[in-house]
């Protein structure tokens, strides 16, 4: 889940302009409610050293992914100095039978990283821009003066998916806040991350004490850990696939199959920002959609150079990983057209992976060994096998329609599925086994939005780079 900023890039600021930071240590506890139920916590302490700081977080959280609940747990260790860039730090996300982990060591000017979890691949990150966690942004609105009007930037980046992101931070007027333990005073705050909206409510010395997200989910400050930890709804969770549901006026007939769909949408971004011709383009103020039916072909392996972003390993597509490259040989043989080999890979990865919900930050290596996963899994391990046979690919994610059992006329759910190069870019849905994807798949984002870096796809998950960052913010 690309969501998981476990780092970020910050654009050097005039020292005179930063206030220090306190030399003592702090601790802070948060309670995480959804609708009202608390479902889980997280934790988070800030210690000097010698010549630095070891900051140290956890959260533990109870989501539900179609209707699976899974309890979720994030540790962060790490070690920084006076300025809060990072020397090294540790991160564990574990879901269910997922574990991922992720690490990170400073070398002179280069910031290593490291994770077992995405194969033997190490990302090297320039340090010439300071570096500096994630789980610091309190700490770092501790040193900024906080006024009304005041708009900061930094740039996050995600050693995970070796993606920056944008986001900022405008300062509105003091607010009075209800809290567990009582009423303080606290600047509103709004963010703007990935495209997804967050408020936050942060006192004036950068103390965060309320934070919500764009589904429902709410942060609050609590007093201990006595007070975080307790009360915790056992029988509730976070329902992220249907908090994030884009429910429809009419049901759709036979979505599967459908080849055309013509969709009013409100409430939305700018339409222009939906526009991916010619698959997915604006017509009289609607939004039209239409399966590729003439899909054509071209001949294996592609070798255009505009495409070449497109068939390169990163850190979450291991495509040049002996497993990988022997397992797309092996379903593929000596074919030699790409169609063809495109569908058959739709199907081997329809037939072979379980259709399990999971909470994690896919890989391919991870997919290709657990065989299970939800549409993000089986997207990721497509894109892997299809560009280890030098057939271009990309992810895409968005919205599928998906009818429902109870008479209502049904929604939009999030859903990731790919792109492949026949000539044209052709969409193709492995979970549901479509060559080509049927009409009712809405894109929101695509590689060729991403400027064709395909390690950004992973974090192109609304629902996990967004509200998820906000609970497992490490």
């Amino acid at each position: 889940m690309a969501v998981l900023a476990a780092s970020s890039l910050r654009l050097p600021a005039p020292a005179t302009a930063l206030r220090p930071l306190p030399a003592e240590a702090t601790e802070q506890w948060y309670g995480v409610y959804s609708q009202g139920r608390k479902v889980g916590y997280q934790h988070r302490v800030r210690t000097p050293s010698a010549d630095g700081f070891t900051v140290q977080s956890d959260t533990l959280t109870r989501l539900t992914m179609l209707d699976t609940s899974q309890l979720v747990s994030t540790h962060l260790i790490a070690e920084t100095d006076r300025t809060l860039r990072p020397r090294k730090f540790d991160f564990h996300l574990r879901a269910g039978g997922v574990d991922f982990a992720v690490s990170g060591a400073a070398h002179a000017d280069v910031l290593e990283i490291t994770s077992t979890s995405l194969g033997e691949r190490a990302l090297r990150l320039p340090m010439s821009t300071p570096i500096t966690l994630s789980q610091t942004l309190q700490d770092l609105l501790g040193q900024e003066r906080i006024e009304t009007g005041k708009t900061f930037r930094y740039t996050m980046f995600d050693p995970v998916s070796s993606a920056p992101a944008a986001v900022s931070l405008t300062i509105g007027a003091l607010e009075e806040v209800s809290l567990p333990a009582g009423v303080r005073s606290a600047h509103r705050v709004d963010e703007e991350f990935q495209g997804t909206h967050f408020r936050l409510w942060v006192e004036p010395n950068g103390t965060v004490i309320k934070e919500e997200g764009p589904l429902g989910l709410t942060m609050l400050h609590e007093a201990d850990a006595r007070a975080a930890t307790a009360g915790i709804d056992r029988d509730a969770s976070v329902d992220l696939v249907s908090a994030a549901a884009i429910r429809v006026t009419r049901a759709i007939d036979s979505p599967r199959t459908l080849r055309r769909l013509r969709l009013r949408v409100s409430d939305a971004p700018a339409l222009c920002d939906l526009s991916f011709p010619p698959r997915q383009r604006l017509e009289n103020g609607a939004l039209v959609i239409e399966r590729e039916e003439a899909v054509g072909s071209v001949p294996l392996p592609v070798r255009e150079p505009g495409l070449a972003d497109d068939l390169r390993a990163t850190p979450f597509m291991q495509v040049d990983d002996p497993k990988v490259r022997a397992l797309a040989a092996e379903i593929l043989g000596a074919e030699s057209d790409a169609a063809a080999a495109a569908k058959k890979l739709v199907d081997w990865v329809f037939r072979n992976l379980a259709k399990e919900a999971t909470v994690s930050v896919p890989s391919a290596l991870q997919v290709l060994e657990s065989r299970k996963g939800d549409c993000n899994e089986h997207a990721v391990l497509y894109a892997a096998l299809a560009r280890a046979m030098g057939l271009p690919a990309r992810m895409v994610a968005g919205a599928v329609y998906m009818p429902a059992d109870d008479g209502s006329a049904g929604a939009f759910y999030y859903h990731a599925w790919n792109q492949v190069w026949l000539g044209r870019w052709v969409a193709v849905d492995p979970t549901f086994g479509q060559f080509p994807a049927d009409a009712t798949h809405v894109a929101l984002v695509e590689g060729s939005r991403q400027g064709h870096r395909a390690d950004r796809d992973a974090r192109s998950n609304p629902i996990r780079g967004g509200e998820l960052r906000m609970i497992l913010r490490a």
